[in-house]
């Protein structure tokens, strides 16, 4: 088993995207946009919710590869 460690904000955009997918299933169909503030909501919990280059940054990780930003400033 892989363990992965995650801060805060990711955590946060971790449940923000699983609560969206959620929901987007429950629909039956594509997503509300009208709804996307309650993902903000979730995603923003322990501060600023993640950028697009975290975000990315954080699939990788995910993914079992390293953290590209962690990595570039080490």
């Amino acid at each position: 088993m892989q363990h992965f460690t995650v801060t805060a904000r990711e955590r946060d955009t971790v449940l923000a995207a699983l609560r969206y997918y959620q929901f987007y299933r429950m629909q039956g169909h594509p997503f509300d946009p009208r709804q996307d503030h309650l993902i903000d909501t979730i995603a923003s919990r322990a501060g600023d919710a993640l950028d697009l280059a975290e975000i990315d940054d954080l699939c990788a990780g995910l993914n079992g590869n390293p953290h590209a930003l962690a990595a570039a400033a080490a």
